[in-house]
């Protein structure tokens, strides 16, 4: 005899006592759920090749705007830093050279005028008549006496100014600068361009 408990819940465990009710209820519901799966695999777009390559595609120009745009915008910021990072270095040094005095002009020279003494002594007594080299000056082959010669006249020309010619023209440090002169331009024409 059939438990009635069970009567539209679970099939009875006596297979001649099936619940037909719960196989057809549980068979709709299958039944519903597939057509559930159905409408919605339906609705899925099916992409062609040409909509999968047009996306790519579209994917790839994308990226590449922005990494072009990142590397413009990352050379800009690079060529901004190391044009301020020159004009400083190109200031500091103008700032050097401009600040160059008498006294370093004088001390240069002696050094020079030492330096000159000392390599001539040197070559009468050592090197004399076999010591040849390439002259910076006239880019020859020649005997290292004249190359000594030529490298002390072309650092004493003829218009280079003395401490004491400097003094001699009693000028202001406005009246200096208003000359607007290089640091070179004094050591070697200092005697013509401040020559009242």
């Amino acid at each position: 005899m059939a438990n009635n408990n069970f009567i539209n819940q679970f099939p009875y465990s006596d297979f001649h006592e099936l619940n037909l009710d719960w196989l057809i209820n549980k068979t709709k519901e299958l039944q519903t759920q597939m057509s559930d799966v159905q409408a919605t695999l339906a609705e899925i777009e099916v992409l062609t090749e040409d909509q999968i390559n047009t996306m790519i595609q579209e994917a790839i120009n994308t990226n590449n705007l922005q990494l072009y745009q990142r590397m413009t915008q990352l050379k800009a910021d690079i060529t901004t830093e190391y044009k301020a990072y020159c004009d400083n270095q190109i200031r500091l040094l103008t700032i050097y050279v401009d600040n160059q005095d008498v006294y370093y002009d004088g001390l240069a020279h002696g050094y020079a005028d030492q330096a000159y003494s000392d390599a001539k002594d040197y070559i009468d007594t050592e090197l004399i008549d076999y010591t040849m080299m390439i002259n910076p000056i006239t880019g020859e082959y020649e005997d290292v006496r004249d190359v000594v010669n030529d490298i002390i006249s072309y650092f004493h020309t003829q218009d280079a100014l003395t401490a004491g010619e400097y003094d001699a023209l009693d000028l202001t440090a406005g009246a200096y600068d208003a000359y607007d002169i290089t640091a070179y331009d004094y050591d070697f024409s200092g005697k013509t361009i401040l020559n009242p």
